[in-house]
């Protein structure tokens, strides 16, 4: 062998040994899907401010601190119950004199009738006298007389049927006119028992045990005391905090690789990264917008842990996760790093003494920093990086 052509063999051969090269392996690869979520509570409970007859807008007085784990039963928000208490003044003065009118009817309606009982008894009276002259026989009488004795019990007599109507009227009309004096008083006294119940509803109370989490408005504004809130805005979300779960934003794409059951890594983020395991529980039935900022489509997970921590876990908290949708056993891979996707087809370049020699190979999953070689090599061919 002439010098030239050794030199030339060892500048080949030093060549070939400065290439990095990667080998074929063969693994077991698990298929992960990630996505990102927010921890929230199974159980939670909405606080707004109650439904008040002519109240739209509802001040804070008294709002029990951000964060607190509260009782059932507690006061969580009071508001401002002014102008509940001065209906309230306006409509008792109202049944006080409803009561009045009431107790003077009755007296009034008693005296009505004992006059009315006294006129009945006087007429008794003129009647029986009546009916004994008319009924006397007596032939020293003239007939004027005894025509006379029974013109007078006849006049009695419809003297007395008239008294007892008018007692019997009176007496039927006493219980209409009391019966509407009474009603005025037991509508006015539920308008009062409602003005109450509505001052009592104004001190909402938990309806659960649970921690205290501030809801904030569409300007992203939480509550404060002494600030205004409008009806129907919640302002306070109760939760329960030994019942977490998570509420993940899966991908479109990914959309057709999770199903019910899969298991799932979940790392929530914070100064120190916690690690735990659950499993997929609910699936979204719709797509929707991620926010309206972000226009790319997601549908929402929710996930179960294997074994929740209240003690670390709280809603609100931010998550990532990865679901294992499939496991490859036996497979060929190599990093993605070595192959080039050029025109849609995927091509490595195999070491060679010459040259680098182009290689199309097919792919049909690419993990992580991996891909998963299903044609085109085997298993301990090289691959330049």
């Amino acid at each position: 062998m002439n010098k030239f052509a050794l030199a030339s063999l060892l500048l080949l051969l030093q060549a070939c040994e400065q290439v990095a090269v990667e080998t074929v392996q063969q693994e077991r690869i698990e298929v992960i899907v990630s996505a990102s979520g927010e921890l929230e509570s199974q159980q939670t409970a909405m606080i707004a401010p109650p439904s008040i007859a002519r109240m739209w807008q509802y001040q804070i007085k008294q709002l029990v601190p951000e964060n607190s784990q509260v009782k059932k039963g507690q006061i969580l928000v009071s508001f401002d119950d002014q102008k509940v208490t001065d209906r309230l003044i306006d409509k008792q003065a109202d049944l006080d004199r409803a009561e009045k009118e009431l107790e003077n009817k009755i007296v009034k309606e008693k005296e009505a009738e004992q006059e009315l009982i006294l006129v009945v008894a006087e007429k008794e009276m003129e009647f029986e006298k009546a009916k004994r002259k008319a009924e006397i026989v007596d032939n020293s009488r003239s007939s004027n007389d005894r025509r006379k004795a029974e013109i007078d019990y006849t006049i009695a007599e419809n003297d007395l049927f008239l008294a007892k109507k008018k007692l019997k009227y009176q007496r039927n009309n006493k219980i209409v006119n009391l019966k509407l004096a009474q009603g005025k008083v037991d509508r006015i006294t539920a308008e009062v028992n409602n003005f109450n119940r509505d001052i009592e509803r104004l001190k909402v109370k938990a309806p659960m045990d649970g921690m205290v989490i501030y809801k904030s408005d569409w300007q992203g504004e939480k509550p404060a005391v002494g600030e205004s809130v409008q009806f129907g805005q919640p302002i306070i979300e109760l939760a329960v905090v030994e019942k977490m779960q998570l509420k993940a934003q899966i991908a479109e794409p990914d959309s057709g690789k999770v199903a019910l059951g899969q298991k799932v890594k979940i790392t929530l983020d914070g100064t120190q990264e916690l690690v735990f395991q659950g499993k997929i529980i609910s699936l979204g039935k719709v797509f929707r917008d991620k926010s309206s900022q972000d226009k790319r489509r997601i549908f929402d997970a929710i996930i179960a842990f294997d074994k929740a921590d209240a003690t670390v876990m709280r809603p609100g908290m931010t998550a990532r996760i990865e679901v294992v949708t499939a496991v490859l056993d036996n497979v060929l891979t190599l990093p993605v790093t070595v192959v080039t996707n050029t025109d849609g087809k995927y091509i490595v370049y195999l070491a060679s003494l010459i040259d680098k020699e182009p290689k199309q190979i097919k792919i049909s999953h690419i993990v992580g920093t991996k891909v998963v070689i299903s044609r085109g090599l085997s298993l301990g061919d090289e691959v330049i990086q």
